[in-house]
């Protein structure tokens, strides 16, 4: 069994975001929303908290959903919900980069738990789409 350092645990992780997103910009189905709030899941559970990162996780699930959304109403995605997740996928790619190097293996993560917790978040998190705009709203 080979033991790969911290940086090629994100590096691995976010190349598989990279690939489920591109496959939600073709195809835009459900089931890769499912594997996105996954993946996501799971490599926020290998960081510390960093509110920044968390900000940009919830921007590309909420950009993945409205397109998603839109591709399984039978509406074609317009090219502004398009680029928005691109500029997601981009965004938060950058961001686990900059807090992979940061952070680094220190032992064990800092919360304990921590995908449980931020699958809850995305399960009360109610995103709405209307004509121009989409509002995310947590349900209590």
């Amino acid at each position: 069994m080979t033991h790969k350092t911290f940086a090629e645990n994100v590096e691995e992780r976010s190349a598989a975001i990279e690939l489920v997103v591109t496959l939600i910009l073709q195809e835009g189905r459900e089931a890769g929303l499912h594997d996105l709030r996954v993946l996501l899941i799971d490599v926020m559970g290998l960081m510390k908290r960093d509110p920044g990162l968390e900000s940009a996780a919830d921007d590309l699930y909420a950009a993945a959903a409205a397109l998603v959304k839109d591709s399984s109403s039978g509406l074609q995605p317009i090219a502004r919900k398009l680029r928005l997740l691109k500029d997601a996928r981009e965004r938060f790619c950058s961001r686990l980069s900059d807090v992979g190097s940061r952070s680094g293996s220190e032992g064990e993560p800092r919360f304990k738990g921590l995908e449980a917790a931020y699958a809850v978040q995305l399960e009360r998190c109610s995103v709405t789409i209307t004509d121009n705009a989409l509002q995310v709203r947590f349900v209590a």
